[in-house]
């Protein structure tokens, strides 16, 4: 009798160990295909994500190029994404007005940068163009203006309106989510050029910093998941 028993035990276990086995090897499996998926979705992602990158590299340099070609010298960041604009093209120290000849600067930008950006290559992938207004460390108090913030800011707003007022068509360019493409800010003295090498407390350094930028962001590549499911 016990012997009898024991065997039945003995099989219990068996059986016990054979579906523990078994379901280990299932979980192992669905594991290995999930990794899978998920680095086959990770590449696909990295791939659209360099991509973009080559694009705003390359649009940057299509707009940098066309307005050297007529004579406008701008600073290409392609690093940042940016396209920068010394502050001696455009404004007096301390105003906001866009001057005459910076006018015309401003004309040479929005028509080359029209011409760019309205390309189907470019225009999928572009989610914002940010006008920035940035200045130097020199607080400002005047009857204008009662710090660098809203010198900064408004720099960029005439900035804008000036382009806008060029190109009307800049009004209605969306990205691919439907939202406008342009976008106005200023950031006073918060965000030197890192790059240059000059000490920002110095003259050079202060007119390096004094400048506005168009920087040019990328839409994020798609989920694959989002796109399946469209």
């Amino acid at each position: 009798m016990w012997k009898k028993k024991k065997k039945q035990t003995d099989s219990e276990t068996n059986d016990f160990t054979t579906s523990i086995s078994d379901l280990m090897a299932g979980l192992l499996s669905i594991f290995i295909l999930a990794l899978c998926y998920f680095m086959l979705n990770y590449q696909t992602v990295t791939s659209k994500y360099a991509g973009n990158m080559e694009l705003r590299t390359q649009m940057l340099k299509d707009v940098g190029n066309d307005l050297q070609r007529q004579g406008l010298q701008v600073h290409i960041d392609t690093k940042q994404g940016v396209l920068r604009i010394p502050e001696s093209v455009l404004f007096e120290s301390g105003e906001a007005s866009i001057k005459p000849e910076g006018q015309a600067a401003v004309t040479q930008l929005s028509q080359s940068l029209y011409r760019v950006i309205t390309r189907p290559e470019y225009k999928e992938a572009l989610e914002t163009v940010f006008i920035e207004g940035h200045t130097d460390n020199v607080p400002i108090h005047n009857e204008f203006f009662q710090s660098n913030w809203e010198l900064s800011t408004q720099r960029a707003i005439n900035t804008w309106n000036l382009m806008r007022n060029d190109i009307p068509d800049f009004n209605s360019q969306f990205n691919t989510r439907g939202e406008p493409i342009f976008s106005c800010s200023g950031y006073a003295e918060t965000r030197p050029v890192q790059d240059n090498g000059l000490d920002n407390n110095t003259e050079e350094g202060r007119a390096a910093n004094r400048r506005i930028d168009i920087r040019f962001v990328m839409m994020p590549p798609k989920d694959a998941n989002e796109t399946a499911g469209r």
